[in-house]
């Protein structure tokens, strides 16, 4: 939930609980106050009475309906308040609420038992009808109150969402600056100028480290072509000696290998660097079956059984110089620990990506198998970055990359999920 929602959910929360708790107080302060008043006239109408006997007799002072009522009693009875509800004289099917106080009066040496009762429910009515009006003006102006703090907030915040939409779409390979909005609030002018510094000084390391990665890539490239060259010249000399022609040939692979590792490195750093940034719609079915077909040679060698199951036009957007790594390291990876006669299924659905090959159990833990340099002790011509390539491209794209031994058939499984939490990156076929 953002954090207007969230801002508004809390402000109706505590409106209606202000509200509720507001309402049964107001109604209870009342109700109270009423019933205080009708006590003392309760009261006063005993006062009353108490002097009329002071100098009238009883026989004068009740009337038709008994109210109040007196009548001698011989001792003093304990004043008392209390609520009943009686018959009404108007609709005898109807109850009324009648406050009632009862206590003993002494006139003339003689007490008196004297109790008056007052109809107060009208009183009751009357307060039960402001209260609820009341309330309910209350409700709207708490109602105009959250309605007027949530657009204040709005207004104050809008900034903040200008400022993380920019961020949102900030790449550290495009030209121009991020110019995030100038506030009038002093913490969101602040964080601006704050961020717009931390993503130029971003931009300005990114820019210098990619500059000098392609640099010390270049400027290794050359000398290392030189020196394959010249090494491969001397491997043409008609005066070497058979151990002159093996140390040669040594240096040939080894710079062979320094060469591939310089370019797998620059290669993982470009799709670190997030450099690849031209993404578009590929039809991976087509790629596959190119991919197959290149590496068909190298499987007829090794007499691999090779099956093929590719659903057509299935479509992804990514870059396409990337998935073309992603497909060859896996393919590569497949030719090279596969031995001879031994099998290769390869299955490309609308869901996933499947290689499978089978072979011996890894010689490390899975745990490390796309780690960067693992690599069979067994082939020490692996440079050890082709899985950890295929790992990075796929964190890139979203898509999970799982990978299991069968320990049964000897097999090793591959898959590449196509379902990714990017689900803009996928598209079924038509």
């Amino acid at each position: 939930m953002s954090l207007f929602g969230q801002t508004a959910r809390y402000l109706l929360l505590s409106a209606f609980l202000i509200a509720l708790v507001g309402s049964v107080g107001f109604y209870t302060l009342i109700h109270r106050k009423i019933r205080h008043e009708v006590d003392e006239i309760l009261v006063s109408q005993v006062d009353q009475a108490q002097k009329h006997l002071q100098h009238h007799p009883l026989a004068g002072l009740t009337d038709g309906d008994d109210n109040p009522h007196i009548e001698p009693v011989s001792q003093m009875i304990r004043s008392e308040f209390k609520d009943l509800r009686i018959q009404d004289s108007l609709n005898t099917k109807s109850l009324i609420l009648v406050r009632q106080f009862q206590t003993t009066i002494v006139a003339n040496g003689q007490h008196y038992l004297v109790r008056v009762q007052l109809p107060y429910h009208e009183f009751n009515e009357l307060a039960r009808d402001l209260s609820i009006w009341i309330i309910i003006g209350f409700l709207v102006l708490m109602a105009l109150s959250v309605l007027l703090g949530l657009g204040l907030s709005s207004r104050l915040w809008r900034p903040f969402y200008v400022t993380i939409d920019q961020l949102s779409q900030f790449r550290l390979d495009q030209p121009a600056s991020l110019s995030f909005p100038q506030a009038h609030v002093r913490e969101f002018d602040l964080l601006s100028r704050s961020l717009g510094e931390l993503t130029r000084k971003v931009r300005q390391q990114f820019s210098l480290q990619k500059q000098f990665t392609e640099n010390a890539s270049h400027e290794l490239q050359t000398p290392l072509a030189v020196a394959s060259a010249e090494l491969d010249f001397l491997l043409q000399s008609k005066h070497l000696t058979e151990d002159d022609h093996t140390h040669l040939q040594r240096a040939t692979d080894a710079l062979s290998r320094l060469s591939q590792l310089n370019r797998s490195l620059l290669l993982l750093t470009q799709v670190e660097n997030d450099q690849f940034a031209s993404d578009e719609l590929v039809n991976l079915s087509a790629l596959v079956h190119q991919s197959m077909l290149d590496f068909e040679p190298f499987f007829a060698h090794k007499q691999l059984v090779v099956t093929v199951a590719i659903q057509p036009e299935v479509q992804l957007r990514v870059n396409r110089q990337l998935v073309g790594v992603l497909l060859t390291n896996l393919l590569k990876n497949t030719a090279r620990h596969c031995p001879v006669g031994g099998r290769v299924a390869l299955s490309l659905t609308n869901a996933q990506l499947t290689i499978c090959n089978t072979g011996e159990p890894l010689p490390f833990a899975e745990s490390q198998l796309f780690n960067r340099f693992v690599k069979d002790p067994a082939r020490p011509d692996s440079i050890g970055l082709g899985l950890a390539l295929v790992r990075q491209i796929c964190e890139r794209y979203g898509l999970p990359l799982t990978y299991a031994y069968d320990q049964a058939s000897k097999t090793h499984s591959f898959q590449i999920g196509l379902m990714s939490a990017k689900a803009d990156n996928f598209k079924f076929a038509s």
